[in-house]
């Protein structure tokens, strides 16, 4: 089998595991709000059997707050299970990548910098993988970085393509365990079935880098 039909079937079930990850973070994510919001809909309800008025404005304040996450959340996600990714790179690599940069910008309010060579020359199959991996990197960034500043760099160099996402959020530790979140792994998968390497540099409190290094077409 021709080694560009064999990555791109490879990345062909890589879409699929995505979008099942995708489905349990839609599930985890929403229950979690729904959760919060019937917390403080309770706690409103006490007050109110109470008399007691004062906090209830703050309670419901808060309560429009994670309504208003969790549908930016539920959004964003149900998009990333319709989307077919392949669809989305056909145009080329950079215009996804910078859109993704805009969204997170106007989500967060923190300022991305994009440094984008030319369109690189990879398969298609290649392209999509990459714009997912980015766009878990910014889904975790927008939801546990607390980053005020993001660099997006594409880099097309003679052999290789890099790509690197780097923030100066919190940080954490890379080889720590996280139950329920699968991110990480999943994207060292996707990296590596199409043929490339993942890295993940992060330090409490210094923010985190993420690397991916995937090999150019040969003539």
């Amino acid at each position: 089998m021709p080694s560009v039909i064999l990555e791109e079937r490879t990345a062909e079930l890589a879409v699929n595991e995505e979008r099942i990850r995708l489905a349990r973070e839609l599930h985890d994510g929403v229950a979690q709000t729904l959760y919060s919001i019937s917390l403080c809909a309770s706690r409103v309800l006490t007050f109110l059997e109470r008399s007691e008025m004062a906090p209830v404005q703050d309670i419901i304040q808060e309560l429009l707050q994670q309504a208003s996450a969790g549908q930016t959340e539920l959004r964003a996600l149900l998009y990333d299970l319709r989307s077919k990714d392949q669809d989305q790179v056909q145009g080329g690599l950079v215009g996804p990548l910078a859109r993704l940069a805009t969204d997170l910008g106007s989500r967060t309010g923190c300022h991305v910098r994009l440094t984008l060579s030319d369109e690189p020359d990879v398969a298609l199959a290649t392209k999509a993988t990459l714009v997912r991996i980015v766009r878990e990197v910014l889904h975790n960034i927008a939801k546990h970085a607390g980053a005020t500043h993001v660099e997006l760099m594409l880099e097309a160099g003679p052999t290789e393509v890099v790509l690197q996402v780097a923030d100066d959020g919190r940080g954490f530790d890379p080889l720590g365990a996280y139950p329920g979140h699968f991110g990480l792994q999943l994207m060292l998968e996707h990296a590596t079935a199409i043929g490339g390497g993942l890295e993940v540099i992060s330090v409490a409190g210094r923010g985190t880098q993420v690397r991916v290094r995937v090999p150019r077409r040969r003539p």
